[in-house]
């Protein structure tokens, strides 16, 4: 049975660090993340999340890794170590607050090298020597929210996160004019595309509801990115599939209150907060194959990765959700 994630202060870090046998530093990131925040921790290995296929180091399995990104919520350097716990790591801990807060706390940084692990021996996530057939995928699977954003919560808890809602364009007109395995062929391969990318940017589906889905993230970090490979995912799918629905998707994000609803013998994990009810209504703003964001969204994205930032434009005007009309933010299309 894989064995839990530690979760390190900086303090605690900074002390291993000082040892004879000190961990294996993994700087977790997507490129455009090294290049807005060009810091590391002493040591610190880039391991990227945008490479095709992701590796991870094939080092000896005793050996300490410790894990750190920017997300809020170490939702990244989360994922990196379950992958590092399956394929047979035996001490991974996860650096509390990454980088930022390692940064607070007063420690060194060093710049950015890109080329850090070059010396070091790395394997594909779904490559032939996987240890045991290590997969990307079947790697992220168990990763829910309780063992990954709230480990060690006690529920009920507010969280600040991001959620995103992605709905199929004219399902109406599908399910309606498709025979049944046909139709159902076309939203199974549409959610599959929405489960896997969710997994792999690390966030996760919380419900599937009809003919849509939605998603939770640590941040906008990690849900923005989400939505663009989500676009790109099933414009590609198309190619094969031209009956495949297009997407609206939106994207906010907000204080949630998380924690378990329903009767005593059937319970489910539930996220409420204004994001949710703003997610979902804004998404009505975007055209087919559009990504709508809020402004707070916008603004987070533009000091993490300007370059994404860069392909949102303001919204003209914006229909207010019901009950919230108070609280509707400037939306931003892409």
């Amino acid at each position: 049975m894989p064995h839990p994630v530690a979760r390190l202060t900086s303090d605690a870090l900074q002390a291993q660090l000082q040892t004879q046998q000190p961990p294996l530093l993994l700087d977790i990131r997507r490129r455009a993340a090294f290049a807005h925040v060009p810091l590391r921790l002493p040591g610190g290995i880039p391991l990227l999340l945008d490479a095709e296929p992701i590796r991870i180091p094939d080092a000896e399995r005793m050996r300490p890794v410790v894990t750190y990104c920017l997300c809020s919520g170490e939702a990244s350097s989360l994922r990196v170590a379950q992958w590092l716990v399956e394929a047979g790591y035996e001490s991974v801990g996860v650096l509390a607050g990454g980088l930022p807060e390692w940064r607070r706390a007063g420690y060194e940084t060093q710049a950015v090298d890109l080329l850090a692990g070059a010396a070091l021996a790395w394997q594909d996530l779904s490559g032939p020597g996987n240890h045991g057939g290590l997969d990307a995928h079947s790697a992220l699977v168990p990763l829910v929210a309780e063992q990954t954003l709230l480990a060690g919560v006690t529920l009920p808890v507010r969280r600040e996160m991001a959620v995103l809602f992605i709905d199929m364009v004219d399902s109406t007109r599908l399910i309606m004019n498709t025979s049944a395995e046909r139709a159902l062929s076309l939203v199974q391969t549409f959610m599959a595309a929405v489960t896997e990318i969710a997994l792999h940017h690390c966030g996760d589906v919380h419900d599937f509801a009809g003919d849509g889905a939605l998603l939770y993230f640590a941040g906008a970090g990690e849900a923005v990115p989400a939505a663009f490979a989500l676009r790109e995912r099933l414009a590609l799918a198309r190619l094969d599939e031209p009956e495949l629905p297009e997407a609206r998707i939106s994207v906010a994000s907000g204080p949630l209150l998380i924690g378990r609803i329903g009767g005593a013998h059937r319970q489910g994990l539930s996220f409420l907060g204004p994001c949710v009810n703003i997610a979902a209504r804004s998404q009505t703003q975007a055209p087919p194959g559009g990504i709508v964001i809020t402004d707070d969204v916008y603004r987070e994205t533009e000091s993490t990765d300007p370059d994404l930032a860069g392909c949102f434009k303001p919204l003209p005007t914006t229909r207010p959700p019901k009950g919230i009309e108070t609280q509707m933010p400037a939306l931003y299309l892409a």
